[in-house]
Formats: C-alpha cells, sequence, structure tokens
C-alpha cells in the first residue's frame, strides 16, 4: 500500500528532528570530552609539577614536563575529532602515542603516593589520568557511531526531498561537464534514491565524497524544479 504525502511528510519531520537530537547530543560529547581534558591538565599540573621540581635541577621548570605531557595527549584528542568526523580510524601508532602520553600523565601524578606508599593517594590522584586516557579511546568511537547514524539520517532526508521534487517535476540532474566514472555512478545512485554510504562503499571512495556530490546535485536539481 502506497504512503500518503501526509505519512511521508510525518516520517520526514521526525527524520529531521531526530537528526538534530544527534548532532546536539555528539556535541556534547565533544564539549564533555574537551572539559575533561581540560580538568585533567589543571589537575596534572597542581599534581605533577611539584613531584617534577623535587627530581629538577631548576625547581621553576616544574610545571613544564606535565604540560608538555597533557599537550601531547590533547594533539591527539585533536586529531582524533577531526579524523572521526569523517569516519577515518587513527590506526595503531595514534593509539599507542595516546597510550605512551597517558601513562606518563598517570605516572607523573601517582609516583610520589606511590613512593611514600601511601594507596589512597594513588588512587586518588590515578582518577584523572586514568579517565582522560579512557576518555581519549572511547570519544573516537562514540563520534564515528554518532557520524554514521546522522548520515543514514541525512540519506533518508535527502531521499525524501529528491523522491518528492522529481515525482511532482519530472526532473533529472543536468550535467554541465562530462562526468567521470565515479560521478556518474554517483549521479545514477542520486537520482535511484540510493544511500550515499553504500555508494561510497561500492565504488571506493569516502563518504563524504558522496555527499558532497549529492549536494551539488540536490542543488542543480532545486534550480531545475
Amino acid at each position: 500500500m502506497k504512503m500518503t504525502e501526509t505519512s511521508k511528510l510525518t516520517i520526514q519531520t521526525e527524520t529531521s528532528n531526530e537528526l538534530k537530537s544527534i548532532t546536539r547530543t555528539r556535541r556534547v560529547v565533544d564539549s564533555m570530552l574537551w572539559t575533561i581534558a581540560g580538568g585533567s591538565v589543571v589537575f596534572s599540573l597542581m599534581t605533577g609539577a611539584p613531584f617534577v621540581s623535587t627530581h629538577s635541577h631548576w625547581q621553576w621548570t616544574g610545571w613544564l614536563l606535565p604540560l608538555l605531557v597533557d599537550a601531547a595527549l590533547v594533539l591527539s584528542l585533536s586529531a582524533d575529532s577531526i579524523l572521526s568526523r569523517h569516519g577515518v580510524k587513527s590506526g595503531n601508532w595514534a593509539t599507542g602515542f595516546r597510550w605512551v602520553t597517558g601513562l606518563a600523565s598517570l605516572f607523573l601524578n601517582c609516583w610520589s603516593a606511590i613512593a611514600a606508599g601511601d594507596w589512597i593517594g594513588v588512587a586518588v590522584h590515578s582518577i584523572a589520568p586514568v579517565i582522560l586516557i579512557c576518555s581519549a579511546e572511547v570519544s573516537p568511537v562514540y563520534r564515528r557511531k554518532f557520524r554514521e547514524i546522522e548520515l543514514s539520517l541525512t540519506d533518508q532526508m535527502q531521499e525524501f526531498t529528491v523522491t518528492r521534487a522529481v515525482s511532482k517535476k519530472k526532473t533529472v540532474v543536468k550535467d554541465s561537464t562530462p562526468l567521470t566514472k565515479h560521478q556518474q555512478a554517483i549521479k545514477d545512485g542520486f537520482l535511484a534514491g540510493r544511500k550515499a554510504g553504500d555508494i561510497a562503499q561500492e565504488i571506493g571512495v569516502s563518504p563524504s565524497y558522496v555527499y558532497t556530490q549529492f549536494k551539488k546535485m540536490k542543488t542543480e536539481l532545486d534550480l531545475t524544479a
């Protein structure tokens, strides 16, 4: 049984609202990650700086090493945040880098308590770096999953728009320049109402490239409608 126009509009509205909700949630996750990172850096400076000062020829430089360690971890978080938006995994070297910097931060925070046999102090001072290490590992996973959902919902919104425009106006996307093999495959999939993620996987290009082509064709479709 065919869906009525009202039913289609209802589904489209629900999909649009869900897409906005997912986007908001992803932004909250990003904000919380940077809040955790900022708090951990401040805590590490307060805890690690005195420890480093007692083992340095220049005591005033005690803040420098904890700051460098945490800056390295923040560097990794920043890189992962960009890669995750495009569904790209950073690889084993990046994972190793995060763990080395995370464990270095853990050492700077906890060794004074370990040397003193203060196991409660060890537990207290390990909380911030351990949370930061775990956040650094789980945040790319969250970002990729949220991105996959956003792309899927965007696909659905695109399908609703294209289907309605094509059915009402009986228009097609016009080519202003000759298309490459990949562009032709993307155009065919676009007009057939296929999902961009499926097309990207099929022809071996990034989803972001397919979405860019979809966006261009949608603009052309609107102009010819």
